[in-house]
């Protein structure tokens, strides 16, 4: 695993390593550099990128997943916030200015950008998601594009069968945090 801290700039003059909990697991093929703050029960997936050498923090709340290549970075002087228990699937992309909500699972390639995610959310796979702020409990249909607050206003709600979903997946990826750390 790569941890290292972040180059000094003219933007970020100041080099921080990355903080991760004790009880998370990052592999030994993921990327974690500068002010990256990883909460308790955290899995990072291989191939994982979780750049805050431009925008600074990232951060990743207790029992979140990253999952095999998802691309974590932000823009000059902006973050990125992942709330607790949410699962950012495989490929997805999330770039600051960004903040999701916990308990929110965000689908295969889909990209969240400049976006505020609510609680309780759903992004499916494949989604696009940029400038807006999306309510707590919506979902966003696989393949859909939100580029306009009119459109995310219109979402419709999430289900019990997609909260269940992530459940199932924030179990799995639990049980790769503990048994991958032995």
């Amino acid at each position: 695993m790569t941890i290292k801290e972040n180059p000094a700039c003219s933007f970020n003059k100041e080099c921080k390593l990355p903080n991760i909990d004790k009880e998370s697991f990052c592999d030994e093929m993921s990327s974690v550099i500068g002010d990256v703050r990883i909460g308790k029960g955290v899995y990072v997936a291989p191939f994982v990128s979780l750049r805050a050498d431009e925008g600074t923090p990232l951060i990743i709340g207790d029992g979140s997943n990253l999952q095999d290549g998802v691309i974590v970075h932000a823009l000059e002087h902006t973050s990125v916030e992942i709330g607790k228990n949410t699962s950012i699937a495989h490929g997805a992309i999330i770039h600051g200015p960004a903040k999701i909500g916990d308990n929110s699972f965000v689908g295969f390639r889909a990209v969240v950008h400049s976006s505020q995610i609510g609680k309780d959310c759903f992004i499916g796979h494949g989604a696009i998601v940029v400038g807006v702020k999306i309510a707590d409990d919506k979902l966003v249909p696989h393949g859909f594009v939100v580029t306009d607050q009119e459109k995310a206003d219109k979402l419709p709600n999430s289900t019990s069968d997609l909260f269940k979903f992530n459940e199932g997946v924030l179990h799995v990826n639990s049980e790769f945090a503990r048994g991958y750390r032995r």
